[in-house]
């Protein structure tokens, strides 16, 4: 009987122990999940917050950002013979840059955009120091034994314009091996801020719209028949239309470096296609980015 009350008693006081213990369990493990449903939620509100901050499109600051400068005088010799003309000095110079803004993955874009090599592979800060010191050596080289006035490579970045959510850069260039004059131009970049991506001449004008361009463009050029079309400086045959061009807020520019549609003395050239007039060229999804207002008024 006694072995009988004992164990009645063992076991009572083990229930009651048990039972604490669950308690203080199930207390623990609610102010657990207590703990970890404010964490979440104050993560989602976090999460939340980094992504209404990344959708707003900041005032782009720019400065610029050498990437190789290098220039010197270089001496000649006098000629051997008297009667033999060699310049007396010549300068050589070499020179790249980029820019850095206030976005750090725009930074990134345009250095990939302005190191790109013959085969459109982008090169890093690196190697384009490194490429950019090869061709400067060897420009001299060349330069001390075929004296010539000056060698002038120079590569540059600048920022144009922004309207909310699309930034405008152009690429500026310049080249001289001696003589007259070296050749310059320059191509734009025109970047959505929101989606991160270059605008490509695909992503703006729908499908098969070469010939109505051509013809806007056309007309442009020779100023509405102002200028007759055996006078131009490009026949209408050899008339391309370029994937060189900038969205503004009077419409699309294309533009055209020295001798692609006017000489030299002329400089490049700007045929703008109005907002207006261009409207039922662009692509729909084009359109709906609104990156400046487009009226549905075509002209024909």
């Amino acid at each position: 009987m006694k072995k009988t009350f004992i164990s009645a008693l063992i076991l009572t006081a083990l229930f009651t122990v048990t039972g604490c213990e669950d308690k203080e369990a199930k207390a623990t493990i609610a102010q657990q999940t207590q703990t970890i449903a404010q964490l979440t939620e104050e993560n989602t509100q976090l999460r939340a917050e980094k992504e209404k901050a990344e959708k707003i499109i900041p005032a782009i600051i720019a400065q610029n950002d050498v990437i190789f400068d290098k220039e010197e005088t270089i001496k000649y010799p006098k000629p051997v013979k008297e009667d033999e003309y060699a310049p007396v000095e010549g300068k050589i110079h070499y020179s790249v840059s980029t820019l850095k803004t206030n976005i750090e993955w725009l930074d990134k874009l345009l250095l990939e955009e302005i190191s790109k090599n013959a085969d459109g592979k982008p090169r890093s800060r690196e190697q384009l120091i490194a490429d950019y010191q090869k061709a400067y050596d060897e420009a001299k080289k060349e330069m001390l034994e075929f004296p010539i006035s000056g060698v002038d490579e120079t590569l540059d970045l600048a920022f144009s314009h922004q309207r909310g959510k699309l930034a405008v850069f152009l690429v500026n260039y310049y080249s001289y091996e001696g003589g007259v004059h070296g050749v310059g131009g320059y191509y734009y970049l025109n970047i959505d801020l929101e989606t991160k991506k270059l605008l490509s001449f695909d992503d703006v004008f729908k499908p098969n719209q070469q010939a109505k361009l051509k013809e806007l463009l056309w007309e442009r050029y020779t100023r509405y028949g102002e200028v007759k079309d055996e006078e131009a400086f490009t026949s209408k045959d050899a008339f391309e239309v370029t994937d060189n061009f900038y969205l503004d807020h009077d419409g699309i520019h294309f533009v055209y470096n020295v001798y692609e549609i006017a000489s030299y003395a002329d400089g490049p050239q700007e045929l703008v296609i109005e907002w207006w007039n261009a409207s039922a060229l662009l692509k729909p999804e084009f359109l709906q980015k609104q990156y400046y207002p487009v009226s549905s008024n075509t002209a024909e």
